[in-house]
């Protein structure tokens, strides 16, 4: 069992890259980490999520430590040693870690983590019907993830920080999300390959992490090798996202 497991962590490890194109170093089953990144940005391609999952349940949680850039071992979730979970409907839900919110695979643990996601109307009108929230075209034009990520170099002043999850586009709550879920392919009358589908939309997330380090994170997609118009044909379960964290602790996001 032992050996399945570090097989298994491995195979999700070589998945994730850092700025210098280098692997997260491996987590000691058991260990606490303790390899801090530098203050940067850092995109993670292809992170092996729960790549059976469906839409017909949650899938399995993934942990992931922003401060030390690397996935936590689930038997970890009940410590400090994480920032956010990717969880639900096709890892969808991106949780911070805090032990006081009730629903949040860090409940009753010592987290302290917190999540907010900036919704600008005024951008969103360049892809999105901010009436009836759903996408105006697809795929979104490619440039607008730069645009909205390079927009946030600070926190912002008075930004809600909240302790549940960011999730999908008004899905089962109505939340403002990161992306949106056609749950019944409306956006593509008629193509049954377009049912059940996630596109990933230009929106930042800040998060404070459980140490209290402030880093942006943006969403790029769910699925392997970041289809720009994905389909059923394409295999969830293969996150990436770029994000940038500051060490110092303060709150300036503007950083290379």
């Amino acid at each position: 069992m032992k050996t399945k497991l570090l097989s298994l962590l491995a195979i999700v490890l070589l998945a994730a890259c850092s700025k210098d194109d280098a692997p997260p170093k491996p987590e000691e089953p058991g260990g606490s980490g303790g390899n801090p990144v530098k203050t940067g940005t850092y995109r993670v391609v292809n992170l092996v999520a729960d790549t059976n999952a469906t839409s017909a349940g949650d899938a399995v949680s993934l942990y992931y430590s922003l401060e030390e850039n690397r996935v936590i071992p689930a038997s970890q979730r009940q410590t400090g040693n994480w920032d956010i979970v990717f969880y639900g409907i096709y890892n969808s839900s991106v949780y911070p870690n805090n032990g006081n919110a009730v629903g949040s695979p860090g409940f009753g643990g010592p987290g302290k983590a917190e999540i907010a996601v900036i919704v600008d109307r005024k951008f969103d009108v360049a892809y999105y019907d901010t009436i009836n929230f759903k996408p105006t075209k697809l795929p979104i034009p490619a440039a607008l993830w730069s645009e909205a990520y390079n927009k946030v170099t600070a926190v912002p002043t008075g930004l809600r920080f909240v302790t549940r999850d960011i999730g999908l586009d008004h899905f089962l709550g109505g939340f403002d999300g990161w992306g949106y879920y056609d749950f019944y392919g409306s956006l593509f009358p008629g193509n049954p390959q377009k049912a059940h589908v996630v596109y990933t939309m230009p929106r930042v997330m800040i998060v404070k992490t459980h140490k209290g380090r402030y880093a942006k994170l943006i969403m790029e997609s769910i699925y392997k090798d970041s289809p720009a118009s994905p389909d059923r044909t394409h295999k969830p379960g293969y996150i990436t996202f770029r994000y940038s964290i500051q060490m110092d602790g303060s709150t300036n996001l503007n950083i290379p």
